[in-house]
């Protein structure tokens, strides 16, 4: 007998789909829909992770900007908060501010009703004149406008930011109230150029605390940070000793006697974005606490002459829970597990034997999918798996050369605002077992 394994592989499938706009279409190949990360409002998540200590009064956060940085987030399990990070670059031309940040130096803002106008009511005669010579230019010309992006109650919908373009500033100094003239802006708009880093993670003190838990971050997280932690989304297909036939004809069987995989993930991914054109979109998994097992049983009858078949299934296929997140009007991300198997084999005669292997991989490795440049894709850190070949003969009459893999699948389902629909697939082709057994006429 003759028996050996060949190496793992790591194959990256990306395919894109041009479309306008965003769609379910994530929703709808991965069985189960994306949840929202919610806004987290900037200065308590600064002041909350030690980023930087909030000041009594900074009139800077009324001046306007070229970009701006967003926060998003959700509770996940164990205490954690998982985290987006987006950096907004202003349309060409205009410049941008965002009300969370000068928020503090109001005494009142109103949104509501849908006459065109948003009331800002100062504190002080100092917040309040410094936000006139800041955006009283846009007076001087019809062409003249600014951007205001809103994380309030009344301002938009629930729990979302809404873009608004200022084309006019009216002022009440006895009151210390600005007005401003404000049109509702699409994030199709407005979203033209920006960075978005998600899938990181960190430490909250109350892991079961929903009601309210993004108006009061700060009092919710730890005191020591980890910003460094990824989100861990389980990794489980399969049950361990159920039998699942593949295929029975008159000359050969082939059953899964005990396939599956377990373990968990940690997932980060970067996307960029300029001008509506996809500049760069990398997704990185590394394995936590991997084990993957393929028994495989077969019965063979050929008594006339040599024959040959190749089968390849996917034997289990399920949503990640909890995988799929989304930023409204930004992008929308989702994720399946699959396990694949695929045997080969040439016989003659009669046999009955099973065989597999079991496999685990190290916590240290990486899989990375560069979704612009698939060959910059790469897997690090593999070597140290752990790989064990299994092989019971039970009856032989026979020439049977059998070949067989196992192939765990990530396939992840992306939609860009304004770009389009991707399917991205990390495929980990664990190592293949082959196996020649003769018996002595």
């Amino acid at each position: 007998m003759y028996f050996s394994k060949k190496a793992l592989s790591l194959a990256v499938v990306i395919s894109i789909f041009p479309v306008l706009g965003i769609s379910s279409t994530a929703e709808n190949v991965i069985g189960n829909p994306a949840t929202a990360l919610k806004p987290i409002n900037v200065l308590d998540f600064e002041a909350a992770t030690g980023i930087q200590r909030r000041a009594a009064e900074d009139f800077s956060h009324l001046d306007l900007k070229t970009q701006a940085e967003l926060i998003y987030g959700r509770p996940g399990k164990d205490g954690q908060l998982m985290l987006a990070n987006m950096t907004l670059y202003a349309p060409d031309g205009l410049q941008l501010v965002m009300m969370e940040r000068f928020e503090p130096l109001t005494s009142a803002v109103d949104c509501n009703g849908d006459d065109g106008n948003i009331s800002l009511t100062f504190k002080s005669q100092d917040a309040f004149k410094h936000a006139l010579d800041t955006w009283n230019f846009i007076n001087q010309a019809p062409e003249k406008k600014f951007l205001l992006i809103a994380n309030h109650d009344g301002c938009g919908p629930n729990d979302e930011r809404q873009p608004y373009l200022i084309t006019k500033v009216e002022e009440d100094e006895a009151k210390l109230t600005t007005h401003l003239t404000a049109a509702k802006a699409p994030w199709s708009d407005v979203a033209r150029s920006y960075d978005l880093d998600f899938g990181r993670a960190i430490a909250t003190k109350n892991a079961h605390q929903r009601r309210g838990f993004f108006g009061t971050i700060k009092d919710t997280l730890s005191g020591d940070v980890d910003k460094s932690q990824s989100v861990s989304f389980p990794l489980n297909v399969g049950t361990p000793g159920v039998v699942t036939p593949i295929v029975s004809t008159s000359v050969f069987s082939l059953s899964c006697l005990d396939c599956y995989v377990n373990g968990s993930f940690e997932a980060t991914g970067h996307l960029s974005v300029q001008d509506y054109k996809l500049q760069d979109f990398t997704l990185s998994g590394t394995p936590q606490d991997f084990a993957a097992k393929l028994e495989l049983g077969t019965t063979i009858a050929a008594p006339y002459s040599p024959d040959s078949l190749s089968y390849n299934k996917t034997l289990f296929s399920a949503p990640i829970p909890d995988a799929g997140i989304s930023v409204t009007g930004i992008f929308s991300l989702g994720a399946v597990i699959s396990y694949d198997i695929g045997v080969s084999t040439t016989f003659k005669g009669s046999a009955s034997m099973n065989f597999g292997l079991t496999a685990s991989l190290p916590n240290t490795a990486v899989a990375i999918a560069d979704i612009q440049n698939p060959t910059q894709s790469s897997a690090t850190g593999f070597d140290g798996g752990q790989f064990d070949p299994s092989f019971n003969l039970t009856a032989l009459s026979a020439s049977v050369t059998v070949a067989a893999f196992s192939q765990p699948k990530l396939s992840f389902g992306i939609d860009i605002t304004s770009i389009g629909h991707l399917d991205v697939a990390l495929a980990l082709k664990l190592p293949a077992v082959e196996a020649t057994v003769a018996a002595a006429y």
